[in-house]
């Protein structure tokens, strides 16, 4: 997205993944049970799993000082996916922390959430904040949200392993147009009927329209400091 505009997490441009990974999860069992007998199920994100810990125990990477699973020569910019079965399987082994001394995210934590390494204070969160947060935002965190309106990538896009990150070529999960189109007076002025339409089958469904207008009032009021600040300055 434009950097002048309000700011969406990166995983939430396209279709919900929640759908897009569970449709493939589904594609791999049936393609396994035409090999072999099994029971099984598919989650992702889904059920009272602890997904970065299975994955990080099936060797897929290690947990970052983000708390996000890092995948060595990869990044950490995926979703985590799970089929829970009783097929037998050899599993790799874990991976040990590859962060070194690096605290790049927690340096940058706008709220300082990363409170030590893999501790993440989730009220102070942005991604709780403007997420899952039913409430009005505190006070003292509002001003640090800045331009985001949902959820917050800080903590990736500083990580040295995401620079081996590539987009993807996941048709769901590109940004549909009229989203791509959207300046900030748009969404100021976002209806009902437009936040139905767009984000239809949408990750953002879950901050409802409610919470994503009070993301975007808050955004509004950071940009309206910032130009008087400007317009101070000036006259001085």
């Amino acid at each position: 997205q434009p950097q002048d505009v309000p700011q969406l997490a990166y995983y939430a441009y396209g279709r919900d993944y929640h759908d897009v990974i569970k449709e493939k999860l589904n594609e791999l069992v049936d393609y396994i049970r035409r090999e072999v007998s099994i029971n099984a199920r598919c989650f992702t994100d889904s059920a009272p799993i602890l997904e970065r810990y299975w994955a990080w125990k099936a060797g897929l990477g290690w947990i970052g000082k983000n708390t996000h699973l890092i995948i060595p020569g990869k990044g950490s910019y995926f979703f985590l996916g799970e089929i829970v079965t009783d097929l037998i399987l050899i599993p790799d082994r874990p991976m040990e922390s590859m962060c070194g001394k690096c605290t790049r995210c927690m340096e940058a934590c706008p709220t300082r959430a990363i409170e030590a390494p893999r501790t993440l204070n989730a009220g102070k969160c942005i991604s709780y904040l403007t997420i899952e947060n039913r409430n009005e935002i505190p006070e003292k965190l509002a001003p640090l949200i800045g331009n985001r309106i949902y959820g917050c990538d800080t903590c990736q896009q500083v990580c040295p392993w995401n620079r081996f990150a590539r987009p993807t070529t996941e048709e769901s999960f590109k940004m549909k147009e009229e989203l791509a189109e959207m300046t900030a007076d748009k969404w100021y002025a976002l209806s009902r009927e437009q936040y139905t339409r767009i984000f239809k089958g949408s990750a953002v469904k879950r901050a409802k329209y409610e919470g994503l207008l009070r993301n975007i009032a808050n955004y509004k009021a950071i940009n309206f400091r910032k130009e008087e600040e400007q317009n101070t300055n000036t006259y001085k």
